[in-house]
């Protein structure tokens, strides 16, 4: 506190000293005291707090030692020593410590009615009384206010129970002034009171005066919120934030009374009065840590074994999921059974591969990399060359046959950012879109997995699943169903209490592979559990039981809490190693240690008995991340080698840290992550800000080759960096890697965070349009229409920005198409093809456009619209202009889609023979560049198209391996279509169980995905099998659903059809009138849309309608016209049924020929 100037309380304007009120605006000054800045009464003439005259006193403070010598007076000698040694490390830190303030009423009574000299030697033995109590509990004075003071606990020296001595100061100081005010009450009768405000929170720590007064900087309320509580609080009373309840509550009686509004917080704070100390103080738990020596857990480490021995004879593995709170040994259980492993007499050989995921600066399918460098071998300092060399060997060794190679190699390299260096391996991923590739990728790596276990049994290591990116989850959920085909183990660690990540693992294993799905918690160690381990980590004989029961009781189970607390011990030279075994130290006093009561405390106490070089090199590491290099780091810390290499040793000897690789490049890791959390939240932000952009600017100095695999950790960095401009290229090139490999949560993620970030970098019209369109189709992927519809509606009013106009034009169509294929899933069939129209239109304008693949992809998004409107016509003319360009020029996956579309339309036509020849097209084409996704596209297609032709025995084979591709790719989307044509052909077959079984499957898929064409497909076909059941209400009601959402989605395709269906069973259940509405609207539909064998089935219906109404003529007509037309379109299922329908009629009638030519055909069917 500086006394050249006084500053005022009311508009903060700086006084010379002297002045009794300010010469701004003559509001009162405070009457400071110019030896320790205690803020006196007006009219005082000596200090209240040390006694100087402030008439005649100097206003130059006193020097440093003068001021030392003062204050040693009366702080204890041994407090001193500690503030000075802890203020020494920790300036510019940011600590969590507990605020009090207190104020005392009655002093404004007491200055009236007595002499000043009275006035002084009451305050003077207040403000000594609260001094004995603050220094008493360590805590640090931070500031006398006249009648009131303000002290920290926390800050500089840091203890595991700062709030509860907080709390018990605020108790001792309420009754010192107890004390004092009935002494005054028997002398004068005027009592004094007390208010006292406590709160919890962050400040960031300064230096240490030499007046032992900390100068630090509040984060936040923290202090605001300490002063409102001692400002509402009632004399004589406590009153405490939650924060400071719920960390001494087990010590403190509380009354909880309500909450108050604090000025600056939007929340209301919820207070409680602190009452005294329990009766029966209640045990105080730790906070969790992590790895510990293997104690106690024999159960779980036999049920790891058990998996691991059952590879072999079973030849086929399963998945080990181990799941328990940060500390409780899930790794050292893993690394338990590997050393079994390596020290049994199996005869086997076994292959391990180890990866885990990261809380920060992650890329997609992350964890996959690192086992895919494991298994081919690569180190950090291969050249793309030598990783390809490798990679095409391991390949070709596990895959004899080169189609085969073919089929993983190119996807791998692609998924590790290799591009291939074979013409024809590039080509089988030119023409994929991302969805396909992602497809592709799973299939590979799920093969390559499979080989490798089918060569030796493999066992996966994954670690830290609770930080698993939503890519790496849907890849590690397809891979699990390889462990049933070889023997492959695949063992999760897990927090179970971090997040959804692990619990959505475990169901999905229980449920896929049941019986070889092994789920292990760990619990808390028992207290005998915990008492072995002390022994184990310590071979104290002597070890005093006190001592012993300290550690158990405040370690709670927790094996890495107990092993830090040791080390804590240790760290204060408590014990001691002597030759071969550990002792207390003789001089140690045990009673004065306090075990941390936190994780974080331990850790940060720890911590402080570092040197501070070695503190000041941990700290760079922390915000490098969990794992750090050598170099990195160096390039960031300003240390010299040597300096570095003592401070690395000294981490490693205090087990802080571990070295994970030595060549080419040592890299090192924090023991636990939350060690380095604990650390990276102690360094101040701005402190952070600029590490994190010293190590960016490292790593694109360092790996400058690499820098395309460091994408996200240099987005991670310049964004924690506050670098608008140099985040925001690696934010895009991130959200663009992630949308590739079809890892869309990530993709979302990274293209919000450069949406938001770009107005602030100033991001160009070209980027900005980057982030839109690629967000865009991100939320597309997922379903989220009305996200993508912003997004691109937003890039296409941007657009007109753009400089040329060639590149709006070209931008325009590109987004206008994108908006329409948007609205056509959406089932927004106006609007889709209203944007679509201005694609066109926008290409148009864009030179030397005739023939390029934009063009071919708006032709092939017009014509599904048409398509879903039941434009048949259409949809065939412009699926062949796309086709026109595209085979010209080459662009398979274009050419697929429209053989594919006109396969579906010939479908509907009946032109079933061209509809075959489209589709078996279709599959050569995605054959050709790996398209598992569209091969089993077109494997459905000829399979539906079969079953309309009656082949049913040869639709069966192609129905069976589109439902395999499917599966193996876990095409989810698609699957539906799949289940349908399968619960059709067994409908056809008479088989209702199985009919039943995958319609309901494809019902339940198509609920999911929201996708009204199949819902409303799957519902018709469920109606056929409930009405062949003569289950007629539950077919009308299936068929009421159906069509109102058919209404309502404008699915005119299966409109048509449910209106037929309907009809027939109207006709059942004996409601005539229905029965012909229906009918007609079916023909209505049908004939409007090009639908030939739906128009042939409604007339059918309509015919039946009409025998049922004794209108026999017009039922012959409308029987005979439906018979001729299946026959037409050589649909002999169709045909027998209609011919079925006639035979009544036809005898009534006496038309002898028809009714032998019925009955012949139920024959040929039978």
């Amino acid at each position: 506190m500086s006394l050249t100037s006084i500053p005022c309380p009311h508009c903060g304007h700086q006084n010379p000293p002297g002045l009794a009120v300010c010469d701004h605006c003559a509001t009162p000054l405070a009457n400071l005291c110019p030896n320790c800045g205690f803020e006196n009464p007006r009219g005082f003439k000596f200090c209240g707090n040390c006694g100087t005259n402030l008439l005649t006193a100097s206003l130059v403070r006193p020097s440093d030692s003068e001021q030392l010598r003062r204050v040693r007076g009366f702080i204890p000698g041994q407090l001193v020593d500690k503030i000075l040694n802890a203020s020494k490390q920790i300036e510019g830190e940011r600590r969590t410590v507990t605020i009090l303030f207190s104020d005392v009423v009655g002093f404004t009574t007491i200055s009236e009615k007595l002499d000043p000299e009275a006035v002084y030697t009451i305050i003077d033995e207040s403000v000594a009384a609260f001094r004995d109590a603050i220094f008493a509990h360590e805590g640090t004075l931070d500031k006398f206010m006249g009648d009131g003071v303000m002290a920290i606990f926390g800050a500089p020296v840091m203890h595991e129970d700062d709030p509860a001595r907080a709390v018990r100061c605020a108790l001792d100081m309420q009754a010192a002034l107890k004390t004092l005010s009935d002494k005054l009450v028997a002398r004068h009768g005027i009592p004094l009171q007390m208010r006292i405000g406590l709160n919890l929170g962050t400040v960031v720590v300064g230096d240490i005066g030499a007046d032992l007064k900390m100068n630090y900087t509040a984060l936040g309320d923290t202090v605001n919120v300490a002063s409102r509580l001692q400002g509402v609080a009632e004399p004589g009373t406590i009153l405490a934030s939650r924060a400071v309840y719920e960390e001494t509550r087990a010590l403190f009686d509380f009354s909880e009374l309500g909450s108050i509004r604090v000025k600056g917080r939007a929340e209301p704070v919820e207070i409680y009065q602190a009452l005294g100390v329990k009766r029966e103080p209640q045990s105080v738990r730790g906070i969790p840590g992590l790895s510990a020596p293997m104690v106690g857990r024999e159960r779980e480490l036999a049920q790891l074994q058990q998996a691991l021995t059952d590879l072999l004879p079973r030849q086929r593995g399963g998945v080990v999921m181990i799941t328990g709170e940060a500390g409780m040994g899930k790794t050292r259980l893993v690394a338990e059974a590997q050393q079994w492993l390596t020290d049994s007499a199996l005869p086997q050989t076994w292959r391990i591969a180890q990866g885990k995921c990261f809380a920060y600066g992650q890329s997609a399918f992350e964890i996959f990399l690192q086992l895919l460098n494991k298994l081919f071998f690569i180190q950090p300092e291969d050249t793309p060359e030598t990783t390809h060399a490798k990679i095409a060997a391991r390949v070709q060794r596990l895959f004899p046959d080169t189609q085969t190679q073919y089929q993983i190699l190119p996807y791998l390299e692609n998924l590790m950012d290799l591009p291939p260096l074979e013409h024809d391996l590039a080509e089988r991923i030119r023409y994929l879109e991302p969805a396909q590739l992602r497809q592709q990728t799973f299939v590979a790596v799920r093969d390559l997995l499979l080989r490798e276990a089918q060569a030796e049994p493999l066992i996966l290591i994954l670690e830290d699943l609770h930080w698993l990116d939503k890519a790496s989850l849907d890849l590690l959920h397809y891979v699990f169903s390889a462990t049933a085909e070889a023997p492959l183990l695949i063992i999760c660690l897990a927090r179970h209490s971090e997040n959804q990540v692990s619990a959505q693992i475990e169901r999905f294993a229980a449920t896929a592979l049941e019986e070889h799905f092994t789920r292990i918690v760990l619990q808390p160690l028992t207290v005998t559990e915990s008492a072995a381990l002390v022994d184990l980590l310590l071979t104290i004989s002597e070890l005093p039981e006190t001592l012993r029961q300290l550690i158990i009781q405040r370690a709670e189970g927790n094996p890495f809490f107990l092993e830090e607390i040791l080390r804590a011990f240790i760290d204060r030279n408590l014990i001691r190693r002597r030759l071969d075994r550990w002792e207390v130290t003789p001089t140690a006093d045990l009673n004065a240690f306090q075990v941390p009561r936190t994780l974080e405390s331990l850790i940060m106490t720890r911590m402080d008995s570092l040197p501070e070089p070695t503190r000041h090199t941990a700290q760079c590491a922390a915000v490098i991340g969990r794992d750090f290099s050598d170099s990195v780091l160096l390039h960031i810390s300003d240390n010299n080698p040597v300096r570095q290499e003592n401070d690395l040793q000294e981490l490693m000897d205090h087990e802080v840290v571990v070295q994970t690789l030595r060549l080419p490049e040592r890299q090192f890791a924090f023991r636990h992550v939350l060690t380095q959390q604990t650390i990276y939240n102690s360094v101040l932000v701005r402190r952070r800000e600029q590490l994190h952009h010293k190590i960016a600017q490292a790593i694109e100095e360092l790996y400058p080759t690499r820098l395309e695999e460091q994408t996200e950790r240099l987005a991670f960095h310049y964004n924690e960096s506050k670098d608008a401009v140099r985040t925001l290229p690696y934010l895009v090139r991130s959200a663009e890697r992630a949308a590739a490999r079809f890892a869309n949560a990530e993709a979302l993620g990274y293209f919000r965070s450069a949406l938001e970030l770009a107005p602030r970098a100033n991001a160009a019209v070209e980027t900005r349009l980057r982030i839109l369109v690629g967000l865009g189709n991100s939320q597309a992927h997922v379903g989220d229409f009305e996200g993508a519809t912003q997004s691109l509606t937003g890039a296409w009013q941007l657009a007109p920005q753009l400089a040329s106009q060639s590149a709006r034009a070209r931008r325009a169509a590109e987004i206008a198409r994108r908006l329409g294929r948007v609205h056509e899933r959406h089932g927004k069939y106006d609007e889709a093809m209203r944007w679509l129209e201005l694609a066109h239109r926008e290409i148009d304008n864009v030179p030397d456009s005739a023939r390029t693949v934009e063009r071919v992809r708006i032709y092939l998004e017009i014509g599904w619209v048409h398509y879903r409107r039941g434009n048949l016509d259409e949809a065939q003319a412009w699926r062949l202009k796309a086709l026109e360009i595209a085979e010209g020029l080459d662009y398979y996956a274009e050419m697929g889609s429209a053989y594919n579309g006109l396969a579906a339309v010939a479908n509907l036509q009946g032109d079933w023979q061209r509809a075959i020849q489209y589709a078996q097209r279709g599959l050569e084409l995605r054959e050709r560049i790996g398209d598992v996704e569209g091969m089993s596209r077109s494997h459905s297609n000829l399979g539906a198209i079969l079953l309309n032709t009656g082949e049913w025995d040869r639709a069966l084979p192609h129905l069976l391996k589109s439902l395999e591709l499917k599966k193996r790719i876990g095409d989810v989307r698609y699957l539906v279509s799949a289940q349908i044509n399968l619960g059709l052909y067994y409908l056809f077959k008479s088989d209702l169980v199985n009919a039943r079984l995958y319609l309901n499957q494809a019902r339940q898929g198509a609920e999911k995905l929201h996708d009204p064409n199949a819902l409303c497909l799957a519902l018709n076909s469920l109606a056929q099998v409930e009405a062949t059941e003569e289950h007629l209400d539950a077919a009308q009601k299936l068929l009421t659903e159906s069509i109102a959402l058919a209404e309502k989605s404008g699915v005119r395709e299966w409109h048509a059809e449910a209106l037929s269906i309907l009809a027939q069973v109207e006709l059942r259940r004996g409601k005539l009138d229905a029965a012909r509405q229906a009918s007609e609207r079916a023909l209505d539909l049908a004939r409007a849309a090009g639908y030939r064998q739906t128009e042939a089935n409604a007339l059918r219906e309509a015919g039946s309608v009409a025998h049922a109404q004794r209108n026999f003529v017009q039922a012959e007509q409308d029987l005979i016209r439906s018979i001729e037309m299946s026959r037409a379109l050589t649909s002999p299922y169709e045909a027998a049924r209609g011919e079925l329908r006639c035979l009544a009629t036809f005898q009534q009638l006496g038309a002898a020929y028809f009714s032998q030519r019925a009955a012949a055909a139920l024959a040929r069917l039978a």
